[in-house]
């Protein structure tokens, strides 16, 4: 039968037999395990000896402290003889029979034993960088939308071009409203403030005939 071995420093060893048929082992703090390991750095259920083909193994399920390989925390370990195992701070013995071995022997075993992948972090400095804004793709052929500080400067420029038209057009009506012309009823029909205007200009040298 595989003997199990406990060594927790201050306290007496635990040693326990198992049946080679014996799928599952469940080791940890917690009184509802195979094996309760009384030791602070162990999990209440900290790690499971798994039957395989050819032989066992020593999965870690999640404890704090992990399972240990001279020193190197694993996943998961191959058990065999002489190997120095922690699981937490506690040592673990494993050891089988020669007649145990020789029953190994004839099955096909495929080796498990890997350490755990490193966690990612994100760094402090990625979670600090902002989010660069969207850029709208564009299509071979077809031109990118114009800026929107090109299309604010065209319309202010046609805004201010309206209301000078406005202002240039009621300064004219004003002064329209308020004309009186120079020119007698029976020699000048006067036209109004454009009229006139106009008439001077093409003729500068007629003078308006005054009768007596």
């Amino acid at each position: 039968m595989p003997r199990v071995c406990i060594n927790v420093q201050g306290k007496n060893a635990q040693p326990y037999r198992f049946a080679l048929d014996r799928k599952v082992v469940r080791m940890g703090r917690s009184t509802d395990n195979d094996i309760v390991i009384d030791c602070p750095s162990v999990s209440s259920h900290h790690c499971e000896m798994k039957r395989i083909e050819g032989g066992y193994i020593l999965e870690d399920k999640d404890s704090t402290n992990g399972i240990k390989l001279e020193d190197e925390r694993m996943e998961i370990i191959d058990l065999e003889n002489g190997l120095d195992i922690l699981v937490g701070d506690a040592a673990l013995d494993f050891e089988l029979t020669d007649k145990e071995k020789d029953a190994l022997s004839d099955e096909e075993h495929v080796p498990k034993q890997r350490a755990p992948l490193p966690k990612k972090k994100e760094s402090k400095e990625a979670r600090k960088l902002p989010v660069a804004p969207s850029t709208p793709s564009v299509r071979p052929g077809i031109p990118a939308p114009l800026a929107s500080t090109q299309t604010d400067t065209g319309s202010n420029f046609a805004i201010t071009i309206g209301l000078l038209f406005l202002a240039l057009m009621a300064f004219y009506f004003g002064m329209a409203s308020k004309h009186t012309s120079t020119y007698p009823s029976n020699e000048y029909s006067s036209k109004g403030l454009w009229g006139d205007m106009w008439s001077n200009g093409i003729s500068p040298k007629k003078k308006p005939v005054v009768s007596e």
